[in-house]
């Protein structure tokens, strides 16, 4: 930087540059830890899932908006930004961990309503602990650390237009960012969240001492910064003391606990019982001496196994978590069964390794750590039996959760499952449901498997008679479908079990439309409190009042929150169709990201020279189209390939998509150079914000069409403003 100004001179922008991607990969790689944390600690009943990322954008995009109101003093702001924070993520973090605690409970008491659970009006003091603690976290604990994310980054993109470097300071910034993705991605396989934020803090620590000199802070400031989380970083690594507060108070019977790269399993163990819970959900009970297992609704596999008119030697499990299934088959049928388990977190097969009595059943199966639709899609291996076991506790009664989970259910991941069934042979589908849902959900279920292929004179289905309460929501219990392999499959006629007539009239769940066969009754729970609660109610009209008062002020404004929006729909878009790129969604997201963010990097680099077509504005609406409309096939096309042929395609047929989608924003800030660059910086940020909401309801509710229609309506409409201005 000039001294006494703040405007970067060309004798040290390779190094004003270097600071900025550093801190952008520590910046994600935080991210990532905490969102990962957060769906432990908030998100009992995934409720508010959808609105985790959103809140993360929002405090950016504060900070952009606090960096519009500086007309000075931006070296002064940056001096102590980068001074403090180091301490500022340790401190937001422990702080998010503790607030979270003191408001949400994971006590039944606080949100079942009487007896009969049920939504009318019911649940009111769980949402409401967990929407006081979703504000306090943000507002107080880790929004802290984004609202400075925005406002550093602010500040560097205006000084970059002010030297004529724009289009190199946000491309340097998105290639970080990418880097930061795929970092982050690795990360979680090794590290917990608690571990993933000590490597984010070394990051600025080390930005700390790289720009303390360039940009003129004290040395003592830096080095008591420094010493002080440095010896935090020492307490955490010699005795877990973050890793303490993060075990809520619910957690004391615990005995066991695990982060895998998808969530944290913890065990409470007795005598008698073991109860495992995911992200602090009760996901099943085991009974340690049980060898029958009568009161399991798992044993109804055993029924058809002897029932079966063929003998069954070869059995594929899909979701086979801790090896549940496995134990009972094996109890109950015996050892001559050949299993292959398949379960996509490799942290439930880790917890039953730790527990002799369990693993003992377990290993004597070909375990496979893989996605499920993923394995089925490669295999070439048939089995007397295919069972879908209890697959994804968080998607168990919602469409939000592991989105991977969701593909297994579509009429083509049915036809997938069903191919690998030898003649004489049965798929038998294990999926719980809302009782209150019932006939919704059969009719889904039933539309899905016939447009999978299977006759619906070969499929039986069975509901369990007995049901549980599940929080607010409702009674929950569990479906059986099963399909025969060449004619019906055996009758059965177990006591807890009741025959479902076939239903007509359903939509199928396709890979387009693969929510369907969950549940949107989290929303509308969270729509029924919020229209009875006065005062949330209010905040939410005033906020969105507020938003589109401020987008309809000005056409720099809407043209931005526009590109926001669109911006994130797009790589919305990119996330969905990664889930299947490796057999392993976290990593197949976070490399799908990653790449996006390095085309999207590339295209802000090469943005002057592409500005300069003719055609530029009428390419981007097209690019996006073409990547929306082909990446389905080019996914469908490519899932029998190796990893690397896959990562290839995928990457080669997003490069123009990402290259343009980049390109945009320092165009526009070109267009609008009259414009503060903060202030379109946080309209930009707040119509990101505003999509992952929207991208979760219009899949939902209609499918990827909605989605990708929504994405070429913004980019359309921005490059027609952007067209207007030359």
């Amino acid at each position: 930087m000039r001294h006494g100004t703040s405007v970067p001179v060309r004798s040290t922008r390779t190094l004003y540059l270097g600071i900025l991607a550093l801190l952008a990969v520590a910046f994600m790689v935080y991210q990532i830890a905490l969102l990962r944390e957060l769906r432990f600690q908030l998100t009992t009943l995934f409720t508010l899932t959808p609105f985790l990322f959103s809140t993360v954008v929002f405090c950016i995009a504060l900070g952009s908006l606090a960096a519009s109101r500086l007309s000075s003093g931006t070296l002064e702001t940056l001096r102590w930004g980068a001074a403090i924070l180091p301490l500022v993520i340790i401190f937001s973090f422990a702080m998010t961990l503790r607030i979270a605690q003191a408001f949400v409970t994971r006590d039944p008491g606080r949100f079942v309503v009487g007896a009969e659970g049920g939504l009318p009006g019911g649940g009111d003091a769980y949402l409401t602990s967990t929407l006081i603690a979703f504000v306090a976290v943000a507002a107080t604990g880790y929004g802290v650390v984004f609202f400075m994310q925005g406002l550093i980054f602010s500040l560097y993109f205006r000084e970059g237009r002010n030297e004529g470097v724009l289009s190199r300071t946000y491309g340097v910034d998105l290639l970080a960012s990418g880097i930061g993705a795929l970092l982050g991605g690795a990360l979680t396989f090794l590290l917990t969240p608690v571990q993933m934020v000590l490597v984010s803090v070394g990051l600025v620590l080390v930005n700390l001492w790289i720009s303390f000199r360039f940009l003129r802070i004290p040395w003592p400031r830096t080095a008591v910064v420094s010493v002080i989380a440095v010896a935090v970083v020492g307490a955490e690594l010699a005795a877990g003391v973050l890793s303490r507060l993060e075990a809520p108070k619910w957690l004391e019977e615990v005995t066991y606990s695990h982060w895998s790269r998808y969530r944290r399993i913890d065990v409470a163990e007795s005598s008698s019982t073991m109860r495992v819970f995911t992200d602090g959900l009760l996901f099943q009970i085991n009974y340690v001496d049980d060898r029958s297992h009568h009161d399991d609704p798992r044993q109804a596999v055993t029924d058809l196994i002897r029932k079966s008119d063929r003998p069954v030697r070869d059995v594929l499990v899909i979701g086979s978590g801790t090896g549940t299934d496995v134990r009972i088959m094996k109890h109950v049928i015996g050892d001559h069964l050949n299993v292959v388990a398949v379960e996509l977190d490799g942290g439930f097969v880790e917890t039953a390794r730790a527990f002799p009595w369990l693993w003992d059943s377990y290993r004597s199966a070909e375990i496979v750590v893989q996605e499920g639709r993923y394995f089925l899609e490669n295999t070439g291996r048939n089995f007397d039996l295919v069972l879908y076991a209890y697959i994804d506790p968080q998607s168990a009664i919602g469409s939000i959760g592991v989105p991977d989970a969701n593909f297994l259910y579509t009429d083509a991941g049915l036809r997938s499952a069903f191919a690998r069934v030898r003649d004489g042979g049965s798929l038998m589908i294990t999926r719980v449901y809302l009782v209150e849902e019932e006939h919704a959900f059969i009719r889904r279920a039933c539309a899905t498997v016939r447009s999978a292929g299977i006759p619906p004179e070969h499929v039986r289905l069975y509901r369990r008679a007995a049901s549980v309460p599940w929080g607010y929501y409702g009674q929950l219990t569990t479906l059986h479908l099963v399909a025969g392999k060449g004619g019906p499959p055996p009758e059965l006629h177990a006591r807890d079990l009741v025959l479902i007539p076939w239903t007509e009239g359903g939509r199928p769940t396709t890979d387009l439309f693969p929510f369907s066969l969950g549940t949107g009754i989290w929303f509308d729970a969270l729509v029924r409190y919020t229209v009875r609660n006065a005062l949330v109610l209010f905040v939410c009209l005033a906020t969105l009042g507020a938003v589109l008062a401020s987008v309809a002020t000005g056409l720099g404004r809407f043209t931005f929150f526009t590109l926001g929006f669109g911006s994130f729909l797009v790589e919305s878009l990119v996330l969905f169709n990664s889930f299947l790129l490796f057999g392993d969604p976290n990593l197949s997201a976070a490399v799908a990201i990653g790449v996006f963010l390095l085309w999207n990097g590339l295209g802000s680099l090469l943005s002057w020279r592409l500005e300069r077509l003719r055609s530029w504005h009428l390419v981007v609406p097209a690019l996006v189209l073409l990547y929306a409309v082909t990446a389905p096939l080019v996914s469908a096309s490519t899932i029998t390939t190796s990893p690397f042929v896959r990562l290839l395609i995928f990457t080669c047929h997003l490069a123009p998509a990402g290259i343009g989608c980049g390109a945009m924003f320092p165009i526009a800030l070109r267009r609008f150079e009259r414009e503060s660059v903060a202030k379109m910086f946080f309209m930009d940020v707040v119509g990101c914000a505003l999509a992952p909401p929207v991208f979760w309801i219009a899949m939902s509710l209609v499918g990827i069409s909605l989605v990708i229609g929504s994405a070429l309506v913004s980019y359309a409409v921005v490059c027609l403003v952007l067209a207007l201005r030359r």
